[in-house]
């Protein structure tokens, strides 16, 4: 009877070792994959900087007669050439007599605009601005590009005015080559800052028509060629 005992005995003993190896080599669960944070949302772009310069805001190419707050046009009548001097002799140019022209005074700048006779192919103006703050470094080239995706341009609105070129002139002023791919016209600005506080901008922008005759052209030319500093 002990051996029977016995025998049970090593038989359970037997059978707990087995099962006690095969749970060793049983694989373990795999643990969760972790969830990954949150990623957070990209920063919003900082604002961009605003120019200390107020625009000024007159009516652009779109309407030839010019002006929002200016006096009656006038036009000479003859053909013959005549010469503009500006009010406070910063610049003058040649132009025909009959074309039209007129004055606008505003708060920090005026306008001086000549219009083509049939009052639609060409205009040829003289912007003068001075809130008594100095341009610094490179503002006057942001201020004129300003002016030409204001002003100039046929929606009033940055992406109509495309520049074509960019040139220093022998005289120290910036020439801008421009032309309107919405409206049908192009043009030539040439700016530059004034005065021993170098505060005074200077603006004198002919443009055209693209369909512009050769005469009309000719004459804008000529306003160009014949620009000078009294």
């Amino acid at each position: 009877m002990k051996s029977q005992y016995r025998m049970l005995f090593v038989f359970i003993a037997i059978l707990v070792s087995v099962s006690l190896a095969c749970g060793a080599f049983t694989p373990a669960q795999p643990t969760a994959t972790p969830i990954p944070p949150t990623v957070p949302p990209p920063p919003t772009a900082a604002p961009l900087p605003t120019s200390d310069v107020q625009l000024p805001n007159p009516s652009g190419p779109s309407n030839p007669a010019g002006g929002n707050a200016g006096n009656s046009q006038t036009s000479g009548g003859s053909s013959d050439i005549v010469t503009f001097v500006d009010q406070n002799n910063l610049l003058g140019f040649d132009l025909p007599g009959d074309w039209f022209y007129e004055h606008n005074d505003y708060d920090n700048y005026y306008v001086d605009t000549f219009t083509s006779p049939d009052e639609n192919s060409a205009k040829i103006e003289s912007l003068v601005y001075n809130d008594g703050t100095a341009f610094v470094k490179n503002q006057n080239g942001q201020f004129a590009l300003n002016l030409l995706n204001t002003y100039y341009s046929s929606t009033g609105k940055v992406g109509d005015i495309r520049v074509l070129g960019d040139q220093i002139m022998n005289d120290g002023s910036e020439r801008l080559e421009w032309t309107s791919k919405g409206g049908g016209y192009s043009g030539y600005s040439y700016f530059e800052t004034r005065g021993a506080d170098n505060a005074t901008f200077l603006m004198f922008t002919v443009w055209y028509i693209n369909e512009v005759d050769q005469a009309t052209l000719d004459t804008v030319n000529n306003a160009i060629n014949t620009y000078y500093i009294p």
